[in-house]
């Protein structure tokens, strides 16, 4: 349906590629028997806790629209579940898109308003992510568990932290200083002369109703308050993690509960920051390698820990929001593929619009 563009067979064969890769690494017989001798009967309660993880998201999103208006969280989830399908389903997450266009038309609100907080969601999802790592990794250190991973693997891993901490601070430093200071955001505009004269209007009108939607982070309480919603989010995604853990017997390889724990905090850490550079269709690829070479490094075999990724990706992650968006899809009357060329259309005029009116006030 996407096939004409370029996007998406870039993604398509970068999720190749890296599955090609987790593959290699394995012994597809072992492959076959650890998904064959997998306990399935905690997947359908995981499912379920990540659907109420998914709420979360919604109560969070209510939070970043308040500036713009009260939206009620039951209006708000389906549109954040329709997002994530388009997102699963997409090109270069495009669902981010289809996720602000589809709610600025439900609620009249502006799209680049709405997609400057989805900006912010995902600022603060990588800041949390973050915060599990740098708790569970020296813990895992000091408890000997990365005994067995090389200098090599250690080191490619504090410098992925390093830049991952360093990316995600200049973008949460930027957006509060957009949504907190005029001055700072009279100064960004006027980087943009750069662009020519002909389409500067526009990129302008985009820029300020993106500064918009980032008025909820103009004081330290808000701020901590994000960081507090984020939380849940993550913490109930880690526990679908959790529980798989012990359907594929994943436990067995630890001595501890709470060593468990920390291995499932970096594991919902790193395997979620792969797939945050908008790079292979729905994360397949970069969230399968990154998730089994962490348990790999934590002394996992290499089968099991690419049946557990893939399992815990395609089958409980991917599948299940996909399915629930495009029957919320079929439910509206509307199709991902009108909803995708009317997201682009419509933020294109509201661009447009935008551009008019910034001119007149700069005339």
């Amino acid at each position: 349906m996407f096939s004409k563009t370029w996007q998406f067979w870039l993604g398509g064969a970068i999720s190749v590629g890296l599955l090609l890769l987790l593959l290699y690494q394995v012994d597809l017989s072992d492959l076959k028997d650890s998904l064959r001798d997998a306990n399935y009967f905690l997947l359908a309660p995981s499912i379920a806790v990540y659907f109420v993880a998914v709420l979360f998201r919604a109560i969070r999103w209510q939070f970043l629209l308040a500036p713009m208006g009260i939206i009620s969280v039951r209006r708000l989830y389906p549109v954040v579940i329709i997002g994530y399908m388009a997102n699963n389903l997409l090109p270069v997450r495009l669902g981010e898109l289809v996720r602000s266009y589809h709610l600025a038309r439900r609620e009249n609100l502006n799209t680049s308003s709405a997609l400057a907080t989805i900006a912010v969601e995902r600022v603060y999802d990588g800041i949390t992510l973050l915060a599990f790592a740098a708790l569970a990794a020296p813990w895992l250190l000091l408890l000997g568990v990365f005994d067995g991973t090389s200098d090599v693997s250690r080191t490619a891993g504090v410098v992925f932290l390093i830049a991952a901490i360093a990316a995600f601070a200049l973008l949460l430093t930027v957006f509060t200083l957009l949504g907190s200071s005029p001055a700072f955001a009279k100064r960004m505009e006027g980087w943009l002369n750069i662009f020519p004269a002909g389409v500067r209007p526009k990129i302008k009108g985009l820029f300020w109703t993106f500064v918009t939607g980032l008025a909820v982070l103009n004081s330290p309480t808000k701020h901590l308050s994000l960081f507090i919603y984020s939380l849940p989010v993550w913490l109930l995604e880690g526990s679908m993690y959790f529980m798989l853990a012990y359907s594929f017997g994943i436990d067995e390889h630890f001595d501890s509960v709470g060593v468990l724990i920390l291995v499932v905090l970096l594991l919902t850490a790193t395997s979620n920051l792969a797939t945050s550079v908008p790079s292979a269709i729905g994360g397949i690829g970069p969230f399968e390698i990154v998730a089994q070479q962490t348990l790999m490094a934590l002394g996992v075999g290499a089968s099991l820990a690419g049946a557990y990724s893939g399992f815990v990706h395609l089958v409980a992650l991917w599948l299940p929001v996909n399915l629930v968006g495009l029957a919320l899809l079929w439910r509206s009357n509307l199709s991902l593929r009108d909803l995708s060329s009317a997201s682009r259309a419509g933020s294109l005029e509201t661009t447009t619009s935008l551009a008019s009116e910034t001119a007149a006030e700069d005339g």
